[in-house]
């Protein structure tokens, strides 16, 4: 019993480690988190981080349920689920890269949690991660358990990482006000964001 308890940690840790690794590296959600953070603040860029929340929940359903893999089973419907993402996306990039320099006065329109839950569930990344973590790693458990803790690793890490991701952002606000590193940190953004994106869409090919 020591032996199999044993075995089911070092399953566990080694599942957590590529959770963070795929889940928490830099991608179109957690770049638009950081700039969210750096562009707005703390405070106002809450509601995008639960809006990016609940949309990664949805994603990591449809993968464990095989919603995602029946989905992608009808071509035509593939294809306008991933053109639907593309697009929104890349319309996402284009706003952070023209975005102008801000002030603490500006009064500012804040992306809130529908941006942020449209972001999440259209997240390419997210879906090639969750099939790779839900689907090629084995915890040693019970198959009802170990779905229910694979899951709950993936969100735990997910919250965590992206709201560190949001943290940073927040602690680069400054830059922003200044309009040479504004314009300079919003393109830098967007183009990061259409490099992960295109990075993400070779994963699912």
């Amino acid at each position: 019993m020591p032996d199999a308890l044993l075995g089911a940690y070092q399953a566990t840790f080694t599942f957590s480690v590529a959770a963070i690794a795929l889940l928490a590296s830099p991608g179109p959600a957690t770049l638009a988190l950081a700039a969210s953070g750096a562009a707005y603040g703390m405070q106002r860029s809450i509601e995008f981080f639960v809006g990016i929340t609940l949309g990664l929940v949805v994603a990591m359903a449809l993968v464990a349920t095989g919603l995602y893999v029946v989905l992608h089973s009808f071509p035509v419907l593939a294809t306008a689920l991933t053109v639907i993402s593309i697009v929104y996306i890349v319309w996402l990039a284009y706003r952070i890269g023209t975005a102008p320099p801000l002030n603490d006065e500006q009064s500012l329109v804040t992306p809130g949690w529908g941006a942020g839950f449209v972001l999440g569930a259209a997240n390419i990344k997210a879906y090639a991660a969750f099939a790779a973590l839900l689907g090629s790693f084995t915890l040693g458990t019970t198959p009802a358990w170990e779905q229910a803790a694979k899951a709950f690793i993936c969100l735990l890490v997910c919250v965590v990482f992206d709201f560190l991701w949001l943290f940073a952002g927040s602690r680069m606000r400054m830059l922003f006000i200044h309009p040479t590193w504004s314009r300079r940190l919003n393109v830098s953004f967007a183009i990061l964001m259409l490099a992960t994106l295109a990075w993400s869409f070779t994963l699912t090919q």
